[in-house]
């Protein structure tokens, strides 16, 4: 290769560079880098000539960059502030995850035992997370928000192609109501013939029963519902989870073959970084062993 075109440019001089540029000064990059201001001054001339370019125009008390060295600034500092979280994250894998972790979830899988086992196991193994665990029933934008995890629905699609997706569980739901009502007012013998009966429905189950069925009540509150199909105010589609323990205690009644409703699959979504923190992938790692 012809000499006039090999240009020999250390990187070291190009992370120096960044310094003294995000330190405002030659002095302060030095010592920055534990490096003596004629060596730092030496290199930027270095790496100028190596360039070919002036990056820097010095003045007595501040410097501008020029057109050049804006550019190479604007390149170089991402990835060298992506090599320093990356850093930064693998010495604390060693260390106790701290912080705060926010986690957003439906309300169909805030209310289940399994859940709030899941919470309480991860506060008691990392005592130095504070936990922020709020209710949504739609998709986030998480990065927007800053909430490191959310819980989805099948019928939810991230709004970022590129964030991560893993599979959770599959939620079978169940269509019950009391014992007195089923008395009061009869037996559905199939889905169709629920336009009969009072109907309670959330968002989430709303989705896994035909379209045209008409509804006494709509809510996203499962707790609301779950008390009324227990005071026989109508049929409930709910998650098995909820209800299991009524079932077995005879306070509710599966009316329709579970086989008649389409399960919910549970999603966990969290956005892609270089590096995940340890307090974000500790309950990653949570969620898996809780839900496999």
């Amino acid at each position: 290769m012809n000499k006039d075109y090999d240009i020999n440019v250390s990187f070291d001089d190009i992370y120096l560079f960044v310094l003294i540029v995000r330190h405002k000064g030659i002095s302060s990059a030095a010592q920055c880098s534990g490096l003596q201001r004629s060596k730092v001054s030496r290199r930027l001339q270095e790496l100028e000539k190596a360039l070919g370019y002036q990056l820097l125009i010095r003045t007595t008390r501040a410097i501008e960059l020029t057109q050049q060295g804006k550019w190479l600034y604007e390149q170089a500092s991402s990835p060298i502030n992506t090599l320093v979280d990356a850093s930064r994250l693998m010495k604390e894998q060693h260390l106790t995850p701290k912080g705060t972790l926010k986690v957003a979830i439906p309300p169909a899988l805030g209310m289940t035992e399994i859940f709030s086992k899941l919470i309480e196991r991860y506060m008691v193994e990392y005592t130095e997370v504070k936990l922020e665990i709020e209710h949504h029933v739609q998709s986030l934008d998480l990065r927007r928000k800053s909430v490191d995890l959310q819980i989805l629905p099948s019928y939810l699609e991230p709004l970022h192609d590129d964030y991560v997706q893993q599979r959770l569980i599959q939620i079978p739901y169940s269509m019950v109501t009391s014992p007195d009502y089923l008395e009061q007012h009869g037996h559905p013998e199939n889905v169709a013939e629920l336009n009969q009966f009072h109907l309670l429905a959330s968002r989430f189950n709303k989705s896994l029963l035909p379209h045209g069925l008409n509804y006494q009540l709509f809510s996203d509150d499962l707790n609301l519902l779950f008390r009324l199909a227990l005071s026989g105010k109508g049929i409930a589609l709910l998650p098995s989870l909820l209800i299991e323990d009524s079932i077995s205690r005879g306070e509710l009644v599966e009316v329709l073959p579970r086989t008649s409703f389409t399960d919910l699959t549970i999603t966990l979504v969290y956005p892609t970084p270089s590096y995940l923190p340890e307090k974000t992938r500790a309950m990653v790692k949570l969620f898996r062993e809780t839900f496999s």
